[in-house]
């Protein structure tokens, strides 16, 4: 193997190997350091010395980096948020399984949907929620529905 085959051999092992550490880091940097190195395979398969292969090697990644990162980042951060189960239960109507003294403190519970939730009443209210009573979940405490009754 000639030497330009030996570095070009050096250069793609290093950008394989550099291509494993970032499928590990996930810090998105090793990439652009892989690339340069198959740039300056690229070079010394087209007879560049070894001076102009470390030039692009640095060049490029560095370039690269520089360039893409941050709106690479940018847009890989911009991935719409999903929505929990618990974020999307405010404004549902549940049905109470377990009555709901009075509050403060007074816990029930209710089912909405397939899921059954501990829940209270507002804090003002005087009144007990019955069982088999349609509420309105008005908030989320924590893992806690805070709901009333629904006018009918």
């Amino acid at each position: 193997m000639s030497s330009h085959g030996a570095e070009i051999t050096v250069w793609l092992v290093g950008a394989l190997v550099l291509l494993g550490i970032e499928t590990f880091t996930l810090a998105f940097v090793a990439v652009y350091v892989a690339l340069g190195a198959v740039c300056a395979a690229i070079a010394a398969a087209f007879g560049a010395g070894f001076g102009i292969q470390v030039i692009v090697f640095i060049g490029v990644a560095v370039l690269s980096l520089l360039l893409t990162r941050r709106p690479l980042r940018a847009a890989l951060g911009r991935t719409p948020l999903i929505q929990s189960g618990a974020q999307n239960i405010v404004g549902r109507h549940a049905i109470v399984t377990v009555a709901i003294p009075p509050s403060p403190g007074g816990r029930g519970q209710v089912k909405i949907g397939t899921e059954f939730w501990t829940a209270s009443g507002e804090s003002d209210s005087t009144l007990s929620i019955e069982v088999g009573t349609t509420v309105e979940v008005l908030a989320l405490e924590g893992v806690s529905a805070i709901v009333k009754p629904v006018e009918s």
